[in-house]
């Protein structure tokens, strides 16, 4: 907001979510792709153009720039994304994969915790310091290459069992309704106007999410061990009392609960429905179920700030509080539906 005076606040918001634009176009594109490129391939032209597209703005920060910059990170996202539940399907059995769907989501937790650290200490001594954390993507890369092995390309035998079934789009509304609401906690929206202007708090505030997202990751296989069918429900409940926690507890006490909420939920729901995507199809449609999910999601994170900021206009105006009261009533709403449909349906 300091860097782009003269931009609307909408416009900054936007950037938050922009990337889920062409996101789901990578996500569209890439299902077929396996027939003819090899998944390692796949994801190291995903990260290449997400270290690219990240740090230019570390040399060339105007507003245009950064705004095509966050929609082609989007792209390389969705080219790479729904390739981690297709190579953990292909290598592991249906019974193993729990463990390395919370295992994936410890990687990214890990990612995301010392990355917001490491760019919120950045920003303090310029913006454009931050966007170095992106030369992360280039490492990526470079493991990738030496550690994942080369697979065949999908046949066109396999091909035949490239289908989608109603679990996949059901799994995939949740997935977008959830990434609607959980858009709605942005720390440093808040912190900055009820707290501190401090970018170090705010880097504190998402890591604090990160390092919780962490620990569920760490313990997911006992978590779903636990919970079973429930685990689902619960991972949008936490968001729900998240946002609560916020709208009730004041000061940083809080937001530092609701970091921690959201952050358990971000982890569970996301190993969650990935696992349940990797079993509800053969293995050759991974890659393509993922991508159809990850489409319907990231239309959940690109509308989020229209229907956000539009539900908390009709509330008053468009406030950080009446947004997290708009986000608390939908996670509560998307909880009991879920619950209701992961209850009927039979156990297989």
């Amino acid at each position: 907001s300091e860097r782009y005076a003269g931009i609307s606040t909408g416009m900054i918001q936007l950037l938050q979510t922009l990337p889920y634009a062409l996101l789901m176009v990578g996500s569209f594109v890439v299902g077929n792709r396996t027939m003819r490129f090899s998944k390692k391939k796949i994801v190291l032209a995903g990260l290449i153009i997400v270290g690219f597209f990240g740090t230019l703005p570390a040399l060339l920060d105007a507003f245009p720039v950064l705004f095509l910059c966050r929609l082609f990170i989007g792209f390389g996202f969705g080219i790479y994304s729904p390739m981690n539940t297709a190579i953990i399907a292909e290598f592991f059995p249906p019974e193993k994969r729990g463990s390395f769907m919370g295992l994936h989501v410890v990687g990214m937790g890990i990612g995301t915790m010392l990355c917001n650290m490491t760019g919120g200490l950045l920003a303090k001594s310029g913006l454009r310091y931050f966007y170095l954390v992106y030369l992360i993507a280039f490492l990526g890369a470079v493991v990738v290459g030496f550690v994942l092995p080369e697979t065949p390309v999908v046949s066109a035998e396999k091909a035949a069992n490239m289908k989608l079934n109603s679990m996949v789009y059901a799994l995939s509304v949740m997935f977008f309704m959830h990434t609607l609401f959980i858009n709605a906690y942005n720390t440093s929206l808040f912190i900055s106007e009820n707290i501190s202007t401090d970018p170090g708090v705010s880097g504190l505030a998402t890591s604090v999410s990160a390092a919780i997202a962490l620990c569920v990751g760490l313990l997911f296989t006992k978590i779903s061990g636990i919970m079973k069918r429930a685990t689902l429900p619960f991972s949008i409940f936490c968001a729900a009392a998240g946002y609560a926690a916020v709208l009730f507890i004041p000061g940083m006490a809080g937001v530092m609960i609701a970091s921690a909420l959201c952050g358990a939920s971000l982890s569970c729901f996301s190993a969650m429905g990935s696992f349940l995507i990797s079993v509800s199809v053969e293995p050759e449609a991974v890659a393509k179920a993922s991508g159809v999910y990850s489409i319907i999601g990231g239309i959940g994170g690109l509308i989020a700030p229209i229907v956000l900021s539009g539900t908390a206009n009709a509330l008053g105006g468009n406030t950080p509080n009446n947004q997290f009261i708009t986000a608390f009533v939908g996670m509560l709403l998307l909880g009991i539906a879920v619950s209701v449909f992961i209850f009927r349906k039979k156990e297989k």
